[in-house]
């Protein structure tokens, strides 16, 4: 055993990418054979990052290495303007983009009906749950700082994004998607995203419930507003907008906080340990 925990802990998170993968995508596949069992599996497969991060952190710090970690999820101490970013930062780049793109093709904005305001509510406790929760407490809370001691944050930032995207593979297959350019995308919107939350953890010392209000919130302003070409009649140009200015936001961050750190905080150093994460 001990041999066992030497080796995954030193390969932590290829260690992690690797259960991950096999974890999620062997309940994705058993939903695609099983429909009457669909909906349970799928749920199950959502929370593979979770499980599997707590789990290899239960492994190589024990039982004080996972209440450090959940101890995030409830730090309420971060400056307030990235509370208001996580919340409303993705509507930055989809809104201006639905509205443009209805003014390019000549059709009225298709917003989401007043009468049927609670969906958003509804949406947002779904991906606080499967997403956030199932999701982050791995992605950002286990892999992310672990990345970043072997490369500098935005580069992290990208790979871990790309991970993430292509994590969700059996997802777009089981709906017909997979083999399209809509998947490609829908990847370069994961990665840019995914720069973004290193932003935010690496500017709020690792606060996890950030990180799960980010996730939750991007989810139902993208799930609410018709930017993915599938809920447009395969009309890319909305999703290409909100690309555009998805990127857009990723260089103006990269920038003004720099690529190495994506942070003003310098916590750590490229060849360093996190100081508020964990000690090998």
């Amino acid at each position: 055993m001990g041999g066992l925990r030497d080796f995954l802990g030193g390969h932590q998170v290829i260690s992690f990418v690797v259960f991950t993968f096999v974890f999620s995508w062997y309940f994705w596949g058993a939903a695609a054979s099983m429909p009457e069992s669909r909906e349970a599996y799928l749920a199950i497969g959502r929370f593979g990052p979770t499980i599997v991060g707590l789990t290899l952190l239960l492994l190589f710090k024990g039982l004080d290495g996972v209440r450090g970690l959940l101890a995030k999820v409830g730090d309420r101490s971060a400056n307030p303007l990235f509370y208001v970013f996580a919340l409303f930062g993705a509507a930055l780049t989809v809104v201006p983009a639905v509205y443009a793109g209805a003014q390019l093709s000549g059709t009225g904005a298709n917003w989401i009906d007043p009468s049927q305001w609670y969906t958003i509510l509804v949406n947002f406790g779904y991906f606080l749950v499967f997403g956030a929760l199932g999701g982050e407490l791995g992605w950002r809370g286990f892999a992310l700082p672990r990345l970043q001691r072997d490369a500098v944050a935005f580069v992290s930032g990208l790979v871990l994004g790309l991970v993430w995207g292509l994590w969700q593979a059996p997802l777009w297959y089981m709906e017909g998607r997979l083999v399209s350019v809509y998947f490609l995308l829908f990847l370069l919107q994961a990665m840019g995203f995914s720069v973004l939350y290193t932003w935010l953890y690496n500017n709020t010392d690792g606060n996890l419930l950030i990180i799960g209000l980010f996730h939750a919130a991007s989810g139902t302003t993208l799930y609410a507003l018709p930017v993915l070409p599938t809920a447009t009649g395969g009309d890319t140009t909305p999703m290409l907008i909100s690309l555009g200015l998805l990127w857009v936001m990723v260089a103006a961050v990269t920038v003004v906080y720099g690529p190495t750190y994506l942070s003003r905080k310098k916590k750590y150093t490229i060849f360093g340990e996190f100081s508020w994460e964990y000690e090998d």
